[in-house]
């Protein structure tokens, strides 16, 4: 399957009208409101898991389309700008829903991975992505296994990315993480397993051993 159509089945829950909209934008942006295409990118990704972790591959298309037929970037500065906002309100959205605070977090993440500046993760980012990883090692988000469930699979996907554009974070990060480990209390003992692993994937430079791959996902499966 192409990326073109894998890109039209993530789009099959969209009313028909918001179908066509972001059909036409992936292939001829300059053509429609792009500031609308970003907001109900994002508004579909904050309320669907399952979007939020693909998303980044449709802004990523819209974006290349845009750039090769008039070297613009007014649906990246939409997005960036929406992003923005959105993580200006983060505890907010927190306190109001776990799953649209986390599905916010994918998405931020997934945009992180996919969208490149001269092959390079764009910087204005790395802070906002450190910050939510950041909130998702508080005491609070430590005892919901969806959270710590969140922020392991964001490390598995651009931790070493954004290890390269700021090892000091990455490394006041995973303090944080080795005493959530350790001293909290009433962690999950699945929440225990997942902090466990990503310590130990990064101490591995970024990957298992396959020793340490069957331990961790036979006691998942279990």
């Amino acid at each position: 399957m192409d990326n073109s159509l894998k890109d039209e089945y993530k789009i099959q829950s969209f009313d028909t009208e918001t179908q066509s909209l972001l059909k036409t934008a992936l292939k001829e942006p300059s053509t429609v409101d792009l500031e609308k295409v970003s907001s109900v990118i994002i508004d579909q990704s904050l309320k669907d898991p399952v979007f939020s972790k693909e998303a980044g591959r449709i802004c990523y298309t819209i974006v290349q389309a845009e750039a090769k037929l008039n070297n613009g970037n007014v649906f990246r500065r939409n997005l960036l700008n929406r992003l923005q906002q959105e993580f200006s309100v983060r505890e907010e959205t927190r306190s109001r829903s776990i799953q649209e605070w986390v599905c916010y977090v994918t998405f931020i993440c997934n945009i992180f991975d996919y969208l490149k500046v001269n092959n390079m993760p764009m910087m204005a980012l790395v802070h906002p992505v450190y910050d939510c990883l950041f909130r998702l090692t508080q005491s609070d988000a430590l005892q919901n296994e969806e959270e710590v469930d969140c922020l392991v699979l964001q490390l598995h996907r651009i931790g070493d990315q954004l290890e390269r554009m700021n090892e000091q974070r990455m490394d006041e990060l995973f303090c944080l993480l080795r005493d959530g480990f350790l001293l909290q209390e009433g962690l999950s003992s699945m929440a225990r397993l997942l902090l466990l692993e990503i310590l130990e994937f990064r101490a591995g430079g970024w990957r298992l051993t396959d020793t340490a791959q069957k331990y961790y996902y036979s006691e998942v499966a279990d």
